[in-house]
């Protein structure tokens, strides 16, 4: 099993990997998943030798999540291929990992751990740094026993702690008080903010959030609507996970702050989200948001739902917001008439290109002009 001190993700890069998804009801929605995860995978360099599709197990093996069957054609394939690491599109419990890996002769990891490794490589700043340690230790705290237990107690005797404490209830006591302090420390990012959304007021800046699906071009559109290039852009998944907001221009006066998010995927786990609860509070304050959806992507209803999600728990589904449809440089006429149809009150930009911008910031300006800054 994976140990928990490779969470950065920089061990895994060049190994073997079998990717495991399964059958959506929705056949396009399998192949977007399937794709997901091979995206997932590529942004940390894994080499997904292949790919299996299999029927989602009714009832699900509480010990091995798939059935005995499935898990033997896995295990000739594993072995076959040579591969390392053995990938499930479906969220695993702690002992379901222990005993796949034990019959596979494999590492085990899911969906989750994916985007754990990617957030440990993409955070830079303290604040990103302090809430993806966050993420890890809430995914590993009930999973320390795969790693630890079979470890014996040192010695001691009854009614005694210290040395004759397992190690593993160590680590657990060593996770707890961590996760502590990192929320303490999160907290007192919290306050900061604070002091910096009151500055703001002070200013009179009206405050404009990105939000999306992870790889849509956020960060391009933030440095497009500013012309500059000091948001990282990356043709990877969740390129971005530290927070960065700038000034921009509106037109005849008129200025905003625009603020871009950490990306968001389906399904992403609810702990995970929490984590980074620091940085979606910047929604909470926003004047509007712009909701920005993959043109490109096929399954634009599954962007928009990950969206409403999200919003839904943090509790802000009644905020202010324009749809905007990115990438519509790479749709034919009749595709992009299609949409346009389909979500009549959306704008269509490409931020690659500028195209759709000016439509975009005059959305912006009068959406916001109540609040707006003028020079």
């Amino acid at each position: 099993m994976l140990h928990p001190k490779v969470l950065t993700g920089l061990d895994i890069a060049g190994k073997r990997a079998i990717i495991i998804s399964f059958y959506d009801r929705f056949s396009n929605q399998t192949e977007e998943n399937l794709e997901e995860l091979r995206s997932l995978a590529r942004t940390l360099e894994l080499n997904v030798v292949k790919d299996i599709i299999t029927k989602h197990p009714e009832p699900i093996h509480p010990a091995t999540y798939l059935g005995k069957g499935k898990i033997q054609e896995i295990a000739r394939i594993v072995s076959e291929q040579r591969c390392d690491i053995v990938i499930f599109e479906k969220e695993l419990t702690p002992v379901q990992q222990r005993n796949l890996e034990n019959l596979l002769g494999a590492s085990v990891i899911d969906r989750t751990v994916l985007i754990l490794f990617i957030f440990g490589r993409h955070a830079h700043t303290l604040e990103g740094k302090l809430q993806v340690e966050l993420a890890q230790l809430t995914y590993l705290l009930p999973r320390l026993s795969g790693f630890y237990g079979n470890l014996s107690r040192l010695g001691g005797t009854i009614g005694t702690r210290g040395p004759g404490e397992q190690k593993l209830e160590i680590y657990r006591r060593r996770a707890r008080e961590r996760i502590r302090i990192l929320n303490f420390k999160i907290k007192e990012i919290e306050k900061h903010r604070e002091v910096i959304r009151e500055s703001r007021q002070r200013k009179n800046f009206p405050l404009v959030t990105l939000i999306g699906y992870t790889n849509v071009g956020k960060s391009t559109l933030l440095n497009s609507l500013t012309h500059k290039n000091d948001a990282v852009v990356d043709n990877k998944l969740f390129s971005t996970l530290d927070p960065l907001t700038r000034l921009v221009y509106l037109g005849n006066g008129n200025f905003c702050l625009v603020s871009d998010t950490v990306g968001l995927l389906y399904s992403l786990p609810h702990h995970l989200i929490a984590a980074f609860k620091a940085t979606l509070e910047e929604l909470k304050f926003s004047h509007l948001l712009i909701c920005l959806i993959d043109a490109v992507c096929f399954t634009l209803d599954k962007q928009i739902k990950t969206i409403e999600n999200v919003l839904k728990i943090i509790e802000i589904e009644n905020k202010p917001r324009i749809f905007v449809f990115n990438k519509v440089d790479l749709l034919n006429e009749g595709e992009l008439n299609f949409l346009k149809s389909n979500y009549p009150d959306a704008i269509f930009i490409s931020a690659k290109n500028g195209f759709g911008l000016d439509i975009l910031k005059a959305r912006i300006s009068r959406m916001v002009g109540e609040y707006a800054y003028f020079r």
